[in-house]
């Protein structure tokens, strides 16, 4: 069963380190030519997962080593400093590497502080949650680096599922800045003021008429675009195969990417319902596999029967969705 981490950054010298390997991704150079050949497919593999290096570091004292040694590869970090939780990642793997500490975190580092007992991470989430704000289940006060007690981890685990499931829920969709497109309560919200102000009442039968057309041209997405993805795959969704024309939409995977923003490899054949849970965050896409992944809200309606299904995806290789944009857009959607 993975293990939860928290790294605490409380001084100066930290959280400049922090900016250094955790905030902004390493020079790859600086991490490649620090291994040995033999590491090189592993770090190749780290890069891909991680979507770039990111990386932190224990120094030597015999707490953070003991616990650096537990750690695991799928092992959950949490980093926080002034009594919150600031960044969520998950571990790639770690190394004992002291010349590769120096060239990440400053060669005049001093041997007791070098953060030789380093590991790399999944392209960190930033969030803001209040230490308190998971008492029921986490410590408030922590030391330099801590493994949360497994039998914790064991309560988490059997009241949610799964430590990302406890992530997701407790830490990604409630935290202050948080990136999870959990939209729900927010179209409740605009759903609620705009029949408050009356705005569904159009003004004619013929104004009423021009905005669903109008509606329905926008929500079809770019019509150049979706001509392309029609043709792409073969006037089929992209999730359920289904191939009733009328209700295919072009889906933006990412909403916007400056002149790729209309690209076919920025977007996505859906239709109309699972476009709508697709830009809500509901549904996303696991790349290493190309299959279908899902809230947990979902897999208690009909719509579980698309849990791990293959993405249907277009013949030609340039054509075909990106990679990255579908594996920001899951990041972002906390799933």
């Amino acid at each position: 069963m993975p293990n939860i981490f928290v790294a605490t950054v409380d001084n100066a010298r930290d959280r400049s380190d922090l900016e250094k390997s955790v905030l902004r991704p390493l020079e790859r150079q600086s991490v490649i030519g620090n291994f040995s050949d033999a590491t090189y497919p592993e770090l190749i593999d780290i890069e891909r997962r991680g979507r770039g290096f990111y990386a932190w570091g224990l120094n030597s004292r015999p707490e953070n080593v003991r616990n650096w040694f537990v750690m695991g590869v799928g092992d959950l970090l949490l980093v926080g400093y002034k009594g919150t939780y600031r960044h969520y990642a998950k571990v790639l793997g770690r190394y004992e590497n002291s010349s590769a500490a120096r060239a990440i975190w400053g060669e005049e580092t001093p041997d007791a502080d070098l953060r030789e007992y380093l590991f790399f991470l999944s392209e960190p989430i930033t969030i803001g949650l209040p230490y308190e704000e998971l008492s029921d289940y986490l410590p408030t006060k922590y030391t330099e680096f801590q493994q949360i007690e497994e039998p914790v981890s064991e309560q988490i685990t059997a009241d949610f599922g799964t430590l990302e499931r406890f992530a997701r829920k407790r830490l990604l969709n409630t935290a202050a800045g948080g990136p999870t497109l959990d939209m729900s309560g927010m179209i409740q919200l605009s759903e609620k003021e705009l029949a408050r102000l009356q705005m569904f009442d159009p003004q004619s039968s013929k104004d009423g008429r021009t905005r669903i057309i109008e509606d329905l041209i926008k929500r079809r997405g770019h019509p150049a675009l979706r001509q392309a993805l029609l043709a792409a795959y073969e006037s089929r969704c992209a999730i359920s195969n289904f191939n009733a024309v009328d209700t295919l939409e072009a889906a933006y995977i990412v909403p916007y990417r400056g002149k790729y923003t209309h690209d076919a490899t920025n977007g996505i054949l859906l239709r109309s319902d699972l476009h709508v849970l697709f830009d809500m965050g509901k549904i996303a896409i696991d790349t290493r596999t190309m299959s279908i992944v899902l809230a947990d809200e979902l897999m208690d309606s009909n719509y579980r029967l698309l849990a791990g299904r293959p993405l249907r995806y277009p013949k030609e290789e340039a054509q075909r969705p990106s990679t990255e944009a579908l594996d920001l857009h899951r990041r972002l959607a906390g799933l």
